[in-house]
């Protein structure tokens, strides 16, 4: 009973996966998706909480994004770089996901969330360096500007909350909120 019991199952496995295998059954094609990368242009503030006070360390930089769009949703890739006072290098890398409010032909709103992680160097005073390399999770909004059927002019803001702390000789940095504006030219085309 129990070998008769296999051989119907496996048989019945290898009739549906050839069944599968055919493209005329079913179509892994979706009209309305797209690839895309973007590069971003990024202005923003860091949050780093001392022993005595909160600093609030201006930045600036680029990224690039890439990833897959349909009519409703957006996935993607992200690394960005940042310029800072203070720090010897700052960077985000990461994956996110958006949700579009279609309201107009030319425009869209989204609201996303992203995770990834943060690497920084902060140098505070000579001689000591302060390295974290922590997760992060944040949210985004925004608009999508149609420029074209390829090209889309995105326009948005990025909270990312990170919380990580670096003790150095019982001195305590905690590396809190990163906000950021940008602006990324995103180039589309359709997936195959």
């Amino acid at each position: 009973m129990k070998n008769k019991f296999s051989k119907i199952v496996i048989s019945a496995l290898l009739v549906s996966s050839s069944i599968m295998a055919d493209d005329s059954v079913i179509s892994y094609s979706y009209d309305g998706a797209y690839s895309f990368v973007a590069i971003e242009s990024l202005a923003g503030r860091l949050d780093v909480e001392g022993p005595t006070s909160i600093d609030k360390y201006n930045m600036y930089g680029g990224g690039v994004k890439i990833g897959a769009q349909t009519d409703s949703y957006k996935i993607y890739l992200n690394a960005n770089y940042y310029d800072a006072d203070g720090f010897d290098y700052m960077a985000t890398y990461g994956v996110g996901l958006q949700y579009m409010f279609k309201f107009s032909k030319v425009m869209n709103a989204f609201l996303g969330v992203n995770t990834g992680m943060a690497n920084m160097r902060f140098l505070k005073s000579v001689g000591t360096s302060r390295t974290i390399s922590d997760p992060y999770i944040g949210g985004e909004a925004g608009l999508n500007l149609h420029l074209g059927d390829d090209l889309d002019l995105e326009i948005g803001a990025r909270l990312l909350s990170i919380d990580a702390t670096n003790t150095i000789n019982g001195v305590t940095y905690t590396f809190d909120n990163m906000l950021t504006g940008y602006a990324s030219i995103n180039f589309k085309w359709k997936m195959d």
